[in-house]
């Protein structure tokens, strides 16, 4: 007869294996992976989309572009990377403790997609540590949140927190900060522009693209002041100088978003000016590559203080990701402003915002796009207004070409009939640049 601790241990044996085949049947799922190592880039860490597929101990599926198999036994995991050639590209070893893989490895570093360039190796096999984290699990369906800011913040940085979670397809009801009269806002950083969020976005990591729908912009805010002075890069040296502004002029407009009009309060030769608002987000951005940090007027890839009078309600932004979550933030909102920002405001105040959000994966565009009803649009932001139209022209001339699949002699023909640009912002460190091609054009293309 055996004996009570052989049973024991008969059952325990068992219990393990059980456990051990419960455990490689969970692993199937979405993960995030993270390589850490000498990578040739501005970044130590890459992080990629992994698909697992578990069958008894054997593992396949994706780690970002490449393909993966591997085997588990107990809680030792070796993986296989291989690229889209079949040519080798990284092995890993580690172990789960918890819900996490962590190990030690070499990889090839891939290059990320989008912006009408390919992946391929980047550079040779770099040694690596290694993280496999679970994926966020999404709502059974999108939530809707009421977000009432507290804090807001004059620069542009990953090291913000972020102050809201929340998963491609929710929508966030919100409102931004007018920093001159909402003082009960905590903010954070010196200077101009300061942003609410950030808003971290479960599933977004870098080389993805951040889709933003601006669903509803309103002003809440009864006056919207604007400047009265030209800044110099609107108007010749000469004009400046000779010009002779009123010191008491009175910029502050009436602002009525019931009726959808803003007047100015009398003035000799502006008796009774009244025009039309079209609320906008002068800032929207993620944040900036690596551990760079923008002040709040500037703008650069991330997007930030773009200044576009065409962000504005029932546009969608499309964002380049460069750190997990995106971390999505949004401020100097204005009532109305005239292309360029000549004056360095527009009608300054704050909005009711409504926005959701989406993830494209595995594709990143190289600047911010936007579209509306009526354009595919294309920013270009750089130290000169040359250099931004090339910039514009370029990143929406690759886009037309990869959606509507052109060659460069058709693209090159389409835009010398239909081109448009818009000068968004002339008075901020940066300049900007907008190209935008018709929907009604593009209508009639094969997609």
């Amino acid at each position: 007869m055996r004996s009570n601790q052989h049973i024991k241990a008969c059952v325990l044996v068992a219990a393990m294996a059980i456990t051990r085949l419960c455990v490689a049947a969970d692993l199937s799922g979405d993960w995030v992976g993270q390589l850490t190592g000498p990578f040739d880039s501005q970044y130590t860490a890459q992080y990629n989309h992994v698909t697992l597929k578990a069958a008894g101990a054997k593992l396949s599926g994706a780690w970002g572009a490449y393909t993966l198999a591997g085997t588990v036994a107990g809680a030792k995991v070796d993986i296989t990377l291989t690229d889209g050639s079949g040519k080798p590209a990284g092995t890993l070893t580690g172990a789960m403790t918890g819900d996490t893989f962590a190990g030690t490895g070499s990889v090839v570093p891939a290059r990320r997609a989008g912006g009408g360039g390919g992946m391929g190796p980047a550079q040779p096999p770099s040694d690596v540590t290694w993280k496999l984290t679970r994926a966020a699990a999404p709502p059974a369906s999108p939530k809707t949140y009421n977000f009432e800011p507290n804090v807001a913040y004059g620069t542009y940085s990953a090291a913000e927190p972020p102050n809201l979670h929340i998963f491609p397809g929710d929508t966030v009801n919100t409102r931004t900060m007018d920093q001159a009269r909402d003082t009960n806002i905590i903010r954070h950083g010196t200077g101009g522009d300061a942003n609410i969020g950030p808003f971290y976005i479960e599933g977004a990591l870098p080389g993805d693209t951040l889709v933003v729908h601006l669903i509803k912009l309103r002003t809440n805010k009864p006056i919207g002041r604007q400047g009265s002075r030209f800044n110099q890069y609107a108007v010749t040296p000469a004009y400046n100088l000779a010009a002779e502004y009123d010191p008491n002029f009175d910029g502050n407009w009436v602002q009525d978003p019931d009726k959808g009009i803003a007047t100015l309060p009398p003035s000799p030769g502006l008796p009774h000016l009244t025009i039309p608002m079209k609320p906008m987000l002068g800032c929207i951005s993620v944040a900036p590559p690596g551990e760079e940090q923008w002040g709040g007027t500037d703008l650069g890839v991330f997007g930030g203080n773009m200044d576009y009078n065409g962000n504005a309600q029932g546009t969608t932004l499309y964002f380049p990701v460069f750190h997990p979550g995106a971390l999505l933030g949004m401020g100097d909102a204005h009532g109305a402003m005239g292309d360029g920002e000549v004056v360095g405001t527009g009608l300054e105040t704050s909005v009711d915002v409504t926005f959701s959000v989406d993830v494209i994966k595995g594709y990143a565009t190289p600047q911010v796009r936007a579209e509306t009803a009526d354009y595919l649009i294309s920013f270009g932001v750089s130290g000169s207004v040359p250099e931004s139209i090339q910039l514009a022209t370029t990143q929406l001339a690759e886009w037309v070409k990869h959606d509507y699949k052109l060659n460069d002699s058709e693209v090159a023909l389409l835009f010398g009939d239909v081109l448009k640009y818009d000068i968004t912002e002339l008075v901020d460190p940066h300049f900007n640049v907008v190209a935008k091609v018709p929907k009604s054009v593009l209508a009639t293309l094969n997609k």
